[in-house]
């Protein structure tokens, strides 16, 4: 009899434990959530709790990261995002899921640049932390992609009255950072932020191809990244009212990983950075913004098959309800070098002209 009370005795205390552990795990989820708009207590009650730290520096504006995944990429490692998980031995934390602030430390500080150095930076004087030559490691895990690129776009007479593209970005101080150095994901510097790769993007699709194209470089993610969709919601709003001749409209932004082989292909000898195609599905305009990000992606695949990561739909909005003329890109990652997410640009403008023409 009394080793019959023991053992309920040791399975009431195997319950409570088990339930303590439940608890333990989604009730800092559900907090999270709900006591997102008070950084301060999230961010103290955080440092002593390392799934809640988990789920605070995951969440930012249009929160994509729900319950279940959160719960099996942080205990076992499996990303139900991406079935190429199941089978890796290291925690994969790819996919669009708005992970980049685990994955590049949400908390890291941003690199404030005065703007007087910003405008006296020649272009011909950037320096990075990217290695000049690849290794040959390195380039054994990327994947070679051969172009199929045989077709010539006409120039278009330019008309800077009425533009076709507006480029903006969300979250104008995302860098790269091949080096993987610490604190050197994010920057005001708009010489070696995306910022760059949009500059770059805009010439190449106004001299080659006689686009106008509008480039903003008001910065939304200062003095924090919480919340970017909506401070970058008024200026797509302005420009939207002001130039109705758009026709396409790039949030332009890098990813995070933590592999640049994922991010990174070779083309002819050349290392460039994969792109992807982000949709909000939880808006009006969804079925129009996915035909364009399809019709887009398709063009880049006719020519550099695989360049392209695909395009990847998430119930959010980023401010696509705007309009149906609104794509989010994605261009490498912070793993890629500067130079590789410029030589996309490229392909990109190409694929536009071709998609405009």
């Amino acid at each position: 009899m009394k080793k019959r009370y023991e053992e309920i005795i040791l399975n009431i205390i195997y319950i409570l434990i088990l339930i303590w552990l439940l608890l333990s795990i989604v009730s800092p989820i559900m907090m999270a959530k709900n006591l997102y708009s008070s950084s301060f207590y999230i961010s103290t009650i955080s440092k002593s709790n390392g799934i809640m730290d988990f789920v605070y520096r995951n969440i930012e504006d249009e929160d994509k990261v729900s319950i279940l995944p959160l719960i099996l990429k942080h205990l076992v490692g499996v990303d139900i995002e991406d079935p190429t998980s199941y089978f890796e031995n290291q925690v994969p934390l790819i996919g669009y899921i708005d992970i980049s602030n685990l994955i590049t430390n949400n908390d890291n500080p941003v690199n404030i640049v005065a703007d007087n150095d910003k405008k006296n930076q020649k272009e011909n004087d950037i320096e990075t932390d990217e290695p000049k030559e690849p290794t040959k490691k390195d380039d054994d895990s990327i994947p070679v992609v051969k172009p199929n690129d045989k077709d010539d776009v006409e120039k278009k007479k330019i008309d800077r009255e009425k533009p076709l593209v507006l480029i903006f970005h969300t979250h104008t101080t995302e860098s790269f950072n091949p080096n993987n150095l610490k604190d050197r994901n994010f920057t005001t510097d708009y010489n070696l932020n995306i910022v760059k790769v949009g500059e770059e993007l805009k010439r190449e699709l106004e001299e080659k191809y006689g686009i106008a194209v509008v480039h903003d470089i008001t910065i939304h993610d200062l003095p924090t990244r919480e919340k970017g969709y909506e401070k970058s919601r008024p200026t797509v709003s302005s420009y939207l009212k002001k130039y109705p001749s758009l026709k396409i409209i790039i949030d332009l932004h890098r990813d995070a990983t933590t592999s640049a082989s994922k991010t990174t292909v070779i083309i002819n000898g050349e290392r460039y950075a994969r792109l992807m195609f982000v949709v909000g599905g939880k808006n009006k305009n969804y079925k129009a913004n996915y035909e364009k990000a399809e019709k887009l992606n398709t063009i880049i695949n006719n020519m550099y098959p695989n360049l392209s990561r695909g395009i990847v739909k998430q119930n959010a909005k980023y401010n696509q309800d705007l309009s149906d003329k609104m794509i989010l890109l994605e261009v490498g990652s912070n793993l890629n070098s500067l130079d590789e997410a410029i030589r996309t640009s490229k392909i990109i403008a190409k694929s536009i002209a071709i998609y405009l023409k």
